[in-house]
């Protein structure tokens, strides 16, 4: 008994060793704690540093946390103990991305390919050499120190800028396919292809395009881009959230794809993850300076820096040179809801698809709306969406146009008046637009109807005022708002 009793409260020690570390590093790495992991991982360094599986998962929590140097030192070592661990060099190369030394990243992931054939990361170092030789600035590589392959990119995409900025489409469009044809895993020429499509609003084929190219190529960056900004801009908004998702896994590093990822992150709303993306941003580098002030001015607005967000909108009204309000402070207006403008331009329902053009023509968001979309679709547009959105440029001499420029003038009285379409006076509106469609029906012609008589009658009947002083705003009779009540019971 007296042994066993010794045997109870005998005390084993517990002597950690780098395996039992490196497995906390790891599972703090999984769970995004990187603090936590940092720690762990440079515990089981300290019992292992010759061990290079610890090593290399120290270096990579090292550029999670942005210490992209401090990586690479680690890295050097642990090739220069064993030159065998050539994906050293590819995790090398993206740290040199992110420090913007491209020159050195191209190499070391070019070195990575040259030792290793079907390795782990080799579809990961093509797409990093390919995304390189697309966003980098030409200034950073000496055309010496390019190799062929590099040379042949930049060649490609100059060639295919030009023909994109001579408007010869169906040149670049074969050119494109010609390239796809001799290298079928060149995903810059499919995106490029694919924007060539929605140019030509052949949108069913560009969507293919950018389909392919993630079936084959999963998570590719700029298709998944593109992918998010037509959602967006057809109001297919759970659509537009399952990509926001995928490239909320995507960590940016040129400044460029942080532009563009920061401008999608506004568009959804999700302003500090814009915010985060933009700070860093290098001001030299920006593609977009229309884009980008407008979608900073947006974010600072939002996160309630309204000085900055005033700020940036006068750096944009600059370039953009029209008398633009800005468009954030009167969010009750419908025209300036951006989403809900693209839902009615997305809508089967004819006259909330009128209602959406005309929206859009008083909207404040127009940049937005317009002319940063380029997948904006007027296919399928009628005769009277058309009038509307050329603001009646060139009006033919015809009553339904006649009727058509008629009922804007009308909502245009109600704007003036200060009742401008929100969610109480948007059944008006319906009411003006299905009015000017039923009068042509019914040969109605506004050119010999007195206006103001008639929209102080609509305006009337929605209960916004008296008779008397409904008249006295629009300047008429009474007698003669009665006279218009009854036409418009008509209909």
């Amino acid at each position: 008994m007296k042994n066993s009793k010794e045997d109870s409260n005998k005390i084993y020690p517990f002597r950690p060793n780098g395996e039992f570390y490196f497995q906390r590093g790891i599972e703090a790495f999984r769970n995004q704690e990187m603090s936590e992991a940092l720690r762990y991982l440079e515990r089981a360094a300290f019992f292992e540093p010759d061990e290079p599986v610890i090593m290399c998962q120290l270096a990579i929590c090292y550029t999670e946390l942005a210490q992209f140097d401090k990586s690479n030192q680690i890295l050097r070592r642990v090739l220069d103990e064993a030159d065998d661990i050539h994906y050293c060099y590819y995790f090398m190369a993206n740290n040199y991305a992110y420090m913007k030394e491209f020159k050195q990243a191209l190499q070391h992931a070019n070195k990575y390919l040259a030792l290793v054939s079907e390795g782990e990361y080799v579809e990961e170092a093509k797409d990093l050499i390919q995304l390189i030789m697309e966003e980098a600035p030409l200034s950073s590589f000496g055309v010496s120190d390019m190799s062929e392959v590099e040379k042949d990119f930049f060649a490609f995409k100059m060639k295919v800028d030009q023909l994109i900025s001579e408007d010869k489409l169906d040149e670049v469009s074969q050119f494109l396919i010609a390239e796809i044809g001799e290298k079928p895993t060149f995903w810059q020429a499919y995106i490029e292809l694919a924007g060539i499509r929605f140019k030509e609003e052949r949108f069913v084929e560009g969507l293919a395009i950018l389909e392919d190219v993630l079936a084959r190529d999963p998570g590719n960056f700029m298709a998944l881009c593109e992918l998010y900004l037509y959602a967006h801009y057809q109001a297919q908004w759970e659509q537009a959230g399952a990509i926001l998702r995928e490239l909320g896994k995507v960590e940016p590093f040129m400044s460029s794809q942080r532009e563009k990822l920061a401008r999608i992150y506004a568009m959804a709303g999700e302003y500090k993850h814009a915010d985060y993306l933009f700070v860093k941003v290098d001001q030299l580098e920006i593609l977009d300076r229309y884009a980008y002030y407008y979608y900073r001015a947006e974010t600072a607005f939002f996160l309630g820096r309204l000085d900055e967000a005033r700020d940036f909108w006068d750096h944009f009204t600059l370039i953009d040179g029209e008398d633009l309000e800005f468009p954030w402070e009167y969010p009750d207006l419908l025209a300036n809801d951006e989403r809900l403008v693209l839902e009615k331009l997305a809508s089967d329902d004819r006259l909330e698809h009128l209602f959406g053009v005309y929206l859009l023509t008083v909207s404040d968001k127009q940049p937005a709306l317009v002319m940063f979309n380029d997948y904006f679709d007027m296919t399928g547009w009628d005769f009277f969406e058309h009038l509307i959105f050329s603001e009646f440029e060139f009006l033919p001499d015809s009553r339904d146009a006649a009727n058509c420029n008629g009922a804007i003038a009308i909502l245009g009285r109600f704007e003036e008046l200060d009742f401008p379409a929100k969610v109480k006076t948007a059944p008006m509106y319906l009411f003006v637009l299905d009015f000017m469609k039923r009068s042509i029906d019914q040969k109605y012609d506004l050119r010999t109807k007195n206006l103001d008589g008639l929209a102080a009658a609509i305006l009337y009947r929605f209960k916004f005022g008296t008779q008397k002083v409904i008249a006295e705003w629009f300047g008429v009779s009474v007698a003669t708002l009665r006279k218009y009540l009854l036409e418009t019971e008509v209909f």
